[in-house]
């Protein structure tokens, strides 16, 4: 580990320029001794062409047994550092609240915990809950359209506060509220763009009470919406494609 340290960090001494995809990342960069002024932030984005409103697929609806329901979906890895757990135990509480019928929780994905997601759903008995193998790429827009909120969630640590996870700008171009159970720098782009709701990570009782909100909360719940289209926007690919270009133009132009 210390050899690949060595070589990253002389890595970062010998580019011109360096290009993280979070602000975070950029201050650690600079706590390690890296000259500010090369290290400039391009964020992920969503693609515009293939992630965009659309009405729900009723085919899709219909399928899936969730006409009339108020469905809150996570799309992505089932993996150890994303502690899907706090999903089923929300919707254990519905149960338990007497609102099983009332909500439907989608798993969209795959990954190490998935097997152990289903028994575990499966040993509780919730209904409420389905899930769904990982789908081809051009599919996944039309189960995004199916959701009313999307669940973005990973484990309660620090070392998830630097990273932005990728559906959340999906989740903007589609038009769909967040409930957000991760902390730092994505959570605080949910709060500026007004595009959800943060919750503590692993906080089952905060996410049942937003889900409830959410669900009975027109007006803000449209709000969220509309939010979503304006942010998208800004974290188009092609307008983060031309902020890369720029920075590469201006560095061709300064050292020519």
């Amino acid at each position: 580990i210390r050899w690949l340290e060595r070589l990253e960090m002389f890595l970062y001494r010998r580019a011109r320029l360096i290009v993280p995809v979070t602000h975070a990342f950029r201050k650690q960069l600079v706590k390690r001794g890296i000259d500010r002024g090369k290290v400039s932030v391009v964020t992920n984005g969503v693609d515009m062409s293939r992630f965009r409103p659309m009405p729900k697929d009723s085919s899709l609806v219909a399928e899936l047994g969730v006409e009339g329901k108020f469905v809150a979906g996570y799309v992505g890895t089932h993996g150890m550092a994303h502690h899907l757990e706090t999903i089923l135990d929300a919707a254990e509480k519905l149960r338990a609240n007497g609102l099983e019928g009332d909500f439907r929780f989608i798993f969209l994905g795959d990954g190490a915990r998935k097997e152990a997601l289903k028994q575990e759903a499966h040993r509780r008995g919730l209904s409420n809950v389905t899930f769904i193998d990982s789908v081809l790429k051009d599919e996944v827009a039309r189960y995004w359209s199916v959701l009313d909120v999307s669940v973005i969630h990973l484990k309660k640590t620090g070392l998830f506060t630097s990273v932005i996870p990728s559906k959340l700008f999906e989740c903007m171009g589609m038009g769909l509220p967040v409930l957000h159970g991760v902390l730092g720098e994505s959570a605080d782009i949910v709060r500026k763009e007004n595009v959800g709701i943060v919750f503590e990570p692993e906080s089952s009782e905060q996410l049942v009470a937003h889900l409830k909100a959410l669900r009975t909360d027109k007006p803000s719940y449209e709000g969220y919406r509309r939010n979503c289209l304006l942010a998208a926007k800004k974290y188009d690919r092609t307008v983060l494609a031309m902020e890369m270009l720029d920075r590469l133009t201006q560095l061709g132009v300064r050292d020519g």
